[in-house]
């Protein structure tokens, strides 16, 4: 509701501001006649009550113009790669395609005019927009604002050039006991490094874990539904079961936990667990081993690999270099060319932060990017993993892509539309 009735502000979309402006004057335009009516004390003059009526329909008429000429919602109406979001749609455009189909066979045999024809088949999708239009709203938060965030670690499979994600798109629903709840829905999303484009999604659901890249392809572990299987990473589809995997290495069967904190996978795409038996082994190069010693490498997945006092020396330098950034914080494993990644704010409050690739060595910005970001208890408001020749940084459902050492923006690709944003149009 909120939301709707910001609508009636004024901001920087220029079609929303002539739309708003036109309303405006159309309604100041009835209330100077009602006036006029008053004065002149016309025989078919206006009473108050018809005046109010007046402006409670131009205000509903009003709040659905604003609304629908928001660009969220026609995004919505467009195919995103969310499997529930592509079904409903599918749905509204197979019902509406039977429907001008039906009609246009009674029209044959009744020898309708063409203009009657072309007249009622605008009103079916008038009316398939206004009812597609009220289900977008309530199941797939169309014109609203959602919460999109990262589920899983990214994956960044280096022969095939993608970034592999489980995002977490938050919808809300409502308040219950004066707490604001909400829907979620999971989607796995690799993207194209280079290009900035999609190159496949699969459903997920919660409780489905997604550890990183083995030899056998991308571990996902399915606690719900107690299954682990491998996924390829360049198509998405599923490449091994548990029980195919459980085949080759016997000691397994029965005996794999579907905990994620069970589960540690190393640079190498060395899959190191700890099994339901109590005793924790290791696979890889196509072998299966058993060491006590492995516990200490399965804890990693769990505490984090924080050695040589990483943290200590990066916020240490933030403290003695850039105390006067507004919160500033390192980004652990972000350093390369003596420099390291910070994340800050440029004001208070705002609904961005500037991640920064600065000098550990004096006082100097290399460069510097805003980003969007969305404040969740628990999660940490921006992710980041390196190539050779660009930074990427993953922020409020935005994956951006910074060249090194320059600093270029070179994309920005949203999760929730799977979709790069015009960065000539946005700025």
């Amino acid at each position: 509701m909120t939301e709707l009735m910001r609508n009636w502000l004024f901001n920087d979309d220029f079609i929303h501001n002539i739309v708003l402006a036109l309303i405006y004057l159309w309604i100041l335009i009835n209330i100077a006649k009602w006036a006029v009516d008053k004065i002149n004390q016309s025989k078919k003059k206006k009473t108050f009550g018809a005046l109010v009526r007046f402006l409670l329909v131009y205000a509903v008429i009003g709040t659905l113009l604003l609304w629908l000429f928001d660009g969220d919602f026609f995004r919505d109406w467009t195919f995103t790669g969310w499997f529930w979001h592509d079904i409903t749609l599918w749905i509204l455009v197979g019902v509406f395609v039977v429907l001008c189909v039906l009609f246009l066979i009674r029209s044959i045999k009744r020898s309708s005019s063409i203009k009657k024809v072309i007249g009622m088949v605008i009103l079916l999708l008038v009316g398939e927009f206004i009812i597609g239009s009220f289900v977008m709203t309530v199941f797939h938060a169309a014109g609203r604002s959602v919460t999109m965030s990262l589920d899983s670690p990214t994956i960044v499979a280096e022969d095939d050039d993608l970034a592999i994600s489980k995002i977490r798109m938050r919808i809300p629903n409502g308040q219950s006991n004066g707490i604001s709840t909400s829907a979620s829905r999971f989607q796995i999303i690799a993207v194209d490094l280079e290009t900035g484009e999609k190159k496949w999604s699969r459903k997920a659901i919660w409780q489905e874990y997604v550890l990183g890249q083995t030899e056998e392809g991308i571990l996902v572990v399915d606690m719900k539904n107690e299954e682990l299987y491998f996924l390829d990473a360049a198509t998405g589809e599923a490449r091994l079961n548990e029980q195919e995997w459980t085949e080759k290495y016997p000691e397994l069967a029965d005996n794999v936990s579907y905990e994620q904190s069970d589960y540690y996978i190393d640079d190498t795409g060395g899959l190191y667990l700890y099994a339901l038996d109590g005793k924790y082994y290791r696979v890889a190069d196509g072998k299966l081993s058993e060491d006590p010693a492995y516990e200490k490498e399965v804890q990693k997945g769990f505490f984090g690999d924080e050695e040589n006092g990483e943290a200590e020396r990066a916020q240490q330098i933030v403290q003695e270099l850039y105390s006067d950034l507004l919160e500033a914080q390192p980004i652990l494993g972000t350093e390369k060319d003596d420099s390291m990644l910070l994340v800050y704010k440029e004001k208070r409050n705002q609904d961005q932060v500037t991640v920064a690739r600065v000098s550990t060595e004096e006082s100097v910005i290399r460069w510097k990017v805003p980003v969007d970001y969305q404040e969740e208890p628990g999660v940490s408001p921006v992710d980041t993993f390196l190539e050779e020749d660009a930074t990427f940084v993953l922020a409020a459902g935005e994956l951006y892509k910074i060249s090194e050492p320059d600093g270029m923006l070179e994309y920005v690709y949203q999760y929730r539309w799977n979709k790069q944003v015009d960065l000539e149009t946005d700025e």
